[in-house]
């Protein structure tokens, strides 16, 4: 049985580190670990913080992946990333993934990115801005039919630009 003074110092480190934002309980065990809390005394106060409902991996998941499908337009490999480097279960990150893109298609939040980017790209060679374009997306999480799906429609959107990616290929009976 750990000591009350260090339970109490532990509590409140932990409240002062949930205070900012939601956390994962492998966040805060981390956060106790840094600060030397025995480990009865970081169990103890991860079972205090789950009991008052401070402490919530679903919660916090859903919370994270909103603010980054929203803000940062992530694709699902990027978010799954993300979720397990924080410590969340793979039965709760995979649920939560399911929820969130249910609400959000990937292939829209892929084709935002793609405009905001294309925009970005004004001057830059044609073979180099498709390029980079499938690269940026690559970053953000997405998978390849995703991309070249969205690449796609934006270049469905651009027509002029579509004969400088996809040139139609001379066949002989076009010559005279």
């Amino acid at each position: 049985m750990p000591d009350p003074e260090s339970l109490k110092r532990a509590k409140s480190h932990a409240l002062r580190y949930l205070s900012y934002r939601d956390r994962s309980k492998w966040e805060i065990t981390e956060h106790l670990k840094k600060k030397e809390h025995p480990h009865p005394v970081i169990q103890q106060t991860l079972d205090y913080l789950t009991e008052l409902n401070y402490l919530n991996d679903q919660r916090f998941a859903l919370q994270w992946g909103q603010y980054k499908i929203n803000k940062k337009k992530l694709g699902k490999n990027r978010l799954y990333v993300e979720l397990l480097n924080k410590g969340i279960d793979k039965e709760i990150l995979e649920n939560t993934i399911n929820t969130l893109y249910e609400d959000n298609p990937e292939i829209e939040l892929a084709a935002q990115c793609a405009r905001k980017k294309w925009n970005t790209l004004k001057g830059v060679e044609e073979e180099k801005k498709k390029r980079r374009l499938v690269q940026y997306l690559q970053r953000r999480g997405f998978s390849a039919d995703i991309i070249y799906n969205s690449l796609g429609k934006l270049i469905d959107s651009n027509p002029l630009e579509a004969e400088n990616y996809f040139p139609q290929p001379s066949s002989p009976l076009d010559q005279d």
